[in-house]
C-alpha cells in the first residue's frame, strides 16, 4: 500500500484508527496507547510507518476486522486493509481514490447510505459506534456487521472519516440489531 501523506494526516488518522478500535475492539492493538504519546513529536515518515503496521497487523488471518479511511471532500478511500479489500473485491492498492459508488464495489447499491453517514459524522464531529447493519459483499451475499466510524481531525478541521467493522454470524447480527437502534452510541 503506497500511501504518502504529511505528519498532520498521518497523525490524524492513527488518533481516529485509536478512537475506534479501541471503543470497539479494544484487543486489536492493545500497544497502541502506549505509543500515542509520541504522535505528536514522530516525522511523517515514522507516523506513516506506524499507521501501515497496524493495517498490516488488521490484515492477519487472526483479525476479523475490517479498517478503512475516506478522505474529503470526495470521501474517496485513502487506505484499507486487506479484508475490507478483499470485501470489496478489490487490491487495498485499488480501494485508493475511488468512493463508494465506484460500479466494482458489492455494496455500490448502499454507497448514498453510507455517504449519509460519513457525511452526519463529519457534520456532527461525533462518532458513531457499534452501528449494525447489513451490507452486500464482493460474492453477493448479505452479512451483518458492526461497524464504527469517527471524523479523521487536524488543525484545520475534519479531512476524513476512518471506520471500522466486524462481520457478524447472521444469528448475533440480527440480535444486535432488534436490540440496539442504529447508531446511537455517540462519541
Amino acid at each position: 500500500m503506497a500511501v504518502s501523506m504529511t505528519a498532520e494526516q498521518a497523525r490524524g488518522i492513527l488518533t481516529a484508527y485509536q478512537q475506534v478500535i479501541t471503543a470497539s475492539w479494544p484487543d486489536l492493538h492493545p500497544e497502541m496507547a502506549a505509543h500515542a504519546p509520541n504522535w505528536s513529536s514522530a516525522n511523517a515518515e515514522a507516523l506513516e510507518r506506524e499507521l501501515l503496521g497496524y493495517v498490516r497487523a488488521a490484515s492477519s488471518p487472526d483479525s476479523r476486522v475490517r479498517i478503512f479511511w475516506k478522505l474529503l471532500p470526495a470521501y474517496t478511500f485513502g487506505g484499507c486493509n486487506e479484508h475490507f479489500a478483499h470485501d470489496a473485491g478489490l487490491s487495498s492498492a485499488e480501494m485508493q481514490g475511488i468512493d463508494d459508488f465506484d460500479r466494482r464495489l458489492p455494496w455500490v447499491f448502499q454507497a448514498a447510505k453510507y455517504r449519509a453517514d460519513d457525511e452526519a459524522v463529519v457534520r456532527s464531529g461525533h462518532s458513531k459506534l457499534n452501528i449494525v447493519e447489513r451490507q452486500r459483499g464482493a460474492t453477493g451475499t448479505t452479512t451483518w456487521v458492526r461497524v464504527g466510524k469517527t471524523p479523521i481531525r487536524t488543525s484545520t478541521g475534519v479531512i476524513g472519516v476512518f471506520g471500522a467493522y466486524q462481520v457478524l454470524d447472521p444469528k448475533t447480527g440480527r440480535r444486535l440489531f432488534v436490540e440496539k437502534p442504529l447508531g446511537t452510541k455517540k462519541r
